[in-house]
């Protein structure tokens, strides 16, 4: 599976003419756990020590020890970091606001901001080779690279896409589907998630899409995929879907919830997650085809989890309040627990 990212905001974004620029991490800070309080959109790492996790307000932290320390990275002033894909512990890319993607090959320690041509939102970013990538995002927005993200250009929607009757009865434009998650297993092979049950799918890289029918019309946020037949699909209203044939059909799974928000999913053979809102972690030990809750405290209840990065048997989990879980096998751990926080601090305390 290759690593990737994805998050909601709001709709409405200024327009921003962008400009290729360097930008160098600002002031190198290293922080433990329970420094970390801003809200974390998403996360990817290449190995089980190293990776980074991405939020609010710039935040970009990275980790060479397995999360035990970060490094704080700040790429581009106070925009939020939406989503990251990495292919290795130097080459990783953030999307963020207003089509501004960010590209670092040196681990961090500066960053170049790539022009796309969309000025929207970009809420997840997916690199299957060091040259290919897509990002997507609002307004059905989908930008594609075969140059390392040089030079990005805009995908349309297929020309047969189209939204549930409910939809475009409530004023909803014809090709208005935020795009929420993206996810390659090859290098051509992908598939895009979004609103009003939207799945799009590739088979040449990402130069053209085609919709896949899910007979939902509610918003699916995260998807991943095992291999080109095997993948998952989630959202909101406790959705979980399955497909064994590549996105052809789609077909529900039971959840141990009703009525949850599931907003990101990390697959893998022996043991995968999914993560949403009221602090909900689920596991799966048979690839996805059943699943349970893993419980988090309860003081977690008010908080969510929005990212999700699977390397081998190990996983990270992100969410708000600068939240990150590390999984081994089966099992999770909250960091900031493990860095001897005090659990009445958990969600107080200064922010970085």
């Amino acid at each position: 599976m290759i690593a990737k990212a994805s998050h909601a905001v709001g709709r409405s974004v200024p327009v921003i003419l962008l400009l290729l620029a360097s930008v160098t991490a600002g002031s190198a800070e290293t922080l433990a756990p329970r420094d970390i309080r801003q809200n974390l959109f998403d996360t990817c790492f290449v190995s089980a020590n190293e990776g980074w996790v991405v939020g609010d307000l710039g935040r970009v932290f990275k980790t060479t020890d397995g999360g035990a320390t970060w490094l704080r990275q700040e790429p581009a002033g106070r925009d939020p970091m939406l989503g990251i894909a990495c292919i290795d512990g130097k080459q990783a890319w953030l999307s963020s606001i207003a089509g501004r993607i960010y590209k670092t090959t040196d681990g961090g320690a500066t960053w170049q901001l790539q022009q796309t041509p969309a000025k929207r939102n970009l809420f997840k970013v997916a690199f299957p080779t060091p040259q290919r990538g897509t990002a997507v995002g609002d307004f059905g927005t989908i930008v594609h690279t075969e140059d390392g993200g040089t030079t990005w250009k805009e995908i349309n929607l297929p020309d047969d896409f189209k939204l549930p009757d409910s939809a475009l009865d409530s004023g909803v434009l014809p090709n208005d589907a935020l795009l929420y998650g993206l996810s390659y297993v090859d290098a051509e092979h992908g598939w895009i998630s979004g609103e009003f049950g939207t799945i799009l799918a590739t088979s040449d890289g990402g130069t053209t899409w085609k919709q896949q029918k899910t007979g939902l019309e509610t918003t699916i946020f995260g998807i991943d995929f095992l291999d080109a037949k095997t993948g998952t699909a989630v959202g909101i209203d406790s959705v979980i879907l399955r497909t064994e044939d590549g996105g052809e059909t789609w077909n529900p799974i039971k959840s141990p919830f009703t009525e949850r928000s599931y907003y990101e999913i990390a697959l893998s053979p022996t043991h995968s997650w999914i993560v949403g809102g009221q602090g909900t972690i689920l596991t799966s030990a048979d690839g996805g085809k059943t699943w349970t809750e893993f419980k988090t405290p309860i003081q977690l209840a008010s908080e969510w989890f929005r990212g999700a990065s699977m390397v081998g048997e190990n996983a990270y989990l992100v969410g708000g309040a600068g939240l990150i879980y590390r999984t081994e096998g089966g099992d999770a751990k909250l960091l900031r627990a493990a860095s001897a926080a005090p659990a009445s601090s958990s969600h107080g305390g200064a922010k970085s």
